[in-house]
């Protein structure tokens, strides 16, 4: 190496081998289901999990595409949309709560960019599927379908 070379530096995240990046994706989401109603803390993830920061990072990024951080709240908005769909009389605040997001300002705003659908239409909907349910449990017979002419 001559006085003007550098030694030329990789980029430490691509120095950081990760054995199967989609078996580390499914473990942390079964974590995340796991511990849904639980404060995760992302900064102890990786050792409670036994994964490098790194690895979890670059997993994330490769299968993903995105941060997981970002993984996280998709999982935590996917269930609070779950939530509401099976039970839409609970109250928004108990679901946002029941689902972990809390702590995270915003949640209503998040959701409706996340589904592209207003909180009230979406809530408004959901509770009317879910009176249909009912009443189709209470009325099987084909004729209680059928609207009246």
């Amino acid at each position: 190496m001559t006085a003007h070379t550098k030694p030329k530096r990789a980029n430490f995240l691509l120095d950081v081998v990760c054995e199967n990046p989609m078996q580390i994706v499914a473990k942390v989401r079964q974590y995340f289901f796991l511990h849904a109603h639980d404060l995760i803390d992302l900064g102890e993830l990786p050792s409670q999990l036994g994964i490098s920061k790194q690895c979890l990072e670059i997993s994330f990024e490769k299968v993903r595409g995105m941060s997981l951080a970002q993984a996280l709240q998709e999982h935590r908005l996917n269930r609070l949309f779950a939530a509401l769909t099976d039970q839409p009389r609970q109250g928004l605040g108990h679901a946002i709560q029941a689902c972990g997001l809390s702590r995270t300002q915003g949640v209503v705003a998040l959701f409706e960019q996340a589904f592209g659908i207003e909180m009230p239409s979406f809530l408004l909907t959901c509770r009317r599927a879910a009176d249909d349910r009912c009443f189709r449990r209470n009325h099987p017979e084909p004729e209680s379908l059928v609207l009246p002419t």
